[in-house]
């Protein structure tokens, strides 16, 4: 649509467009344009809606759109957008750019506080433009420092109390204070909710907000100090950022970079799919140890597969149960996992048991001899086979967390590797052991 507008209207049509028009749809359009064509649109924009459209970009695109002003024009923009979005794209800035800016930056900027701290650590993801007033304040005093600030800051559903030291004491729904009368004074009407520390990792950061369910979290240093808050869109886009890092990690692929071109991103990606393959090769090893059952009893390499994918299936769905439960404060992890397993023995068992059945029938119909010696080999596996899925992928993502490392790199390829291979060896030794006294 923008595209369209752009051809169709002059710069002072389309300009008072852009002013009216959401600043999220204006980011979400620039993705359709050509380079002049965002040019175009960008130098349009009035610097409040510009600031708005930055802070809706991703930190990398809304740098590299940054980087194209001049350092004072960087400096301006900077000041006028909320410190966590500042931080997140000065970040993405070239290093000589990004140091040349933050010596330009005024020293009592706000976003100076937020640069230093790893994108791994909640510090990284606080804003220090929220409401705070004093304890020893009355509800009057309270409500004309909001008026006074509510349109500097990120939000106004929660005010933060602290003391004369700019301790953390409490906070008070804006509901709350709206409704309090004097004489009432802010500690009256407080209540203490749980904080978080702001060198904790995000990952834990997650936990907290799920388990308090809090809109708004106070960010605090060692010695309780309140240093900024993590705000409700704060909390979406990281639980959108962890996601994908999760999704990642259980697919074994590396960080996803979707600006980089294809060569970049396959060169990423092989050193994982050489460290799969790798693994993988045990599993070629075993089979070639078994030529002489496979020989003589062709059908085992018709039903191989069936015995492969079957275990990796149940391995990657326990994976999954297993990671979600490590995520929760009241987790029954032990007892979830040894249900995995039972589940896995009874699913095992009746798959087992119609695959005897169906290898039975394909021995008669294509004139195999032995078929329900065969029937037994492919069926007794197939149920073995089952019961290890489940208790692999139980226990590797909990032995993980046991050693302090995220469970999520217990990938789902690796884990079926894994299957691959001692699913080969389970199915090979039972025919052997079954098939092998009517081996000429």
């Amino acid at each position: 649509m923008l595209k369209d507008l752009i051809n169709r209207l002059t710069s002072d049509e389309l300009k008072d467009i852009l002013e009216i028009q959401h600043a999220f749809d204006i980011a979400q359009a620039l993705d359709e344009l050509d380079e002049e064509e965002k040019k175009t649109v960008i130098n349009l924009l009035s610097m409040d809606k510009l600031t708005e459209v930055l802070s809706y970009l991703e930190p990398e695109i809304a740098a590299d759109i940054l980087s194209t002003y001049s350092l004072l024009h960087q400096k301006v923009l900077v000041s006028e957008l909320d410190p966590d979005d500042a931080a997140d794209i000065i970040n993405e800035l070239e290093e000589e750019n990004k140091n040349e800016l933050l010596k330009i930056l005024d020293k009592d900027e706000e976003v100076l506080s937020l640069i230093q701290y790893d994108e791994s650590l909640a510090g990284a993801y606080m804003t220090n433009a929220f409401v705070k007033v004093n304890i020893s304040d009355d509800v009057k005093q309270a409500t004309k420092k909001v008026i006074d600030i509510a349109e500097d800051v990120s939000t106004i559903q929660t005010i933060f109390v602290v003391d004369h030291d700019n301790h953390y004491c409490g906070e008070i729904p804006l509901k709350t204070l709206l409704k309090s009368k004097y004489p009432l004074t802010v500690k009256e009407i407080l209540t203490v909710e749980p904080t978080f520390h702001v060198n904790d990792g995000i990952d834990n950061l997650l936990k907290h907000i799920k388990h308090y369910g809090n809109t708004e979290v106070g960010i605090v240093d060692e010695e309780n100090r309140l240093l900024g808050i993590i705000t409700q869109d704060d909390v979406l886009d990281i639980y959108l950022e962890e996601t994908q890092e999760d999704y990642e990690k259980l697919a074994a692929l590396p960080d996803t970079d979707f600006k980089e071109g294809s060569f970049k991103t396959a060169m990423h990606r092989i050193p994982w799919l050489l460290i799969l393959l790798t693994i993988s090769i045990p599993s070629a090893f075993v089979t070639s140890n078994f030529t002489g059952i496979l020989g003589t009893f062709v059908i085992l390499a018709f039903f191989q597969p069936l015995i492969l994918d079957a275990g990796g299936d149940v391995a990657s769905q326990t994976l999954a149960v297993t990671l979600i439960e490590l995520t929760k404060k009241d987790s029954k992890v032990i007892s979830n996992g040894f249900k995995e397993i039972l589940t896995g023995v009874i699913n095992g068992f009746v798959m087992g048991l119609i695959s005897f059945l169906i290898t039975i029938i394909f021995s008669y119909v294509l004139h195999f001899d032995h078929g329900v010696w065969i029937g037994l080999s492919v069926g007794l596996s197939l149920w073995i086979t089952v019961i290890i899925g489940p208790i692999l992928g139980f226990f590797i993502p909990l032995f993980i967390k046991m050693l302090k490392f995220d469970p999520a790199v217990a990938s789902g390829p690796f884990i079926t590797n894994l299957i691959d291979i001692l699913s080969n060896v389970v199915y090979f030794s039972l025919a052997t052991i079954i098939l092998g006294g009517f081996v000429a």
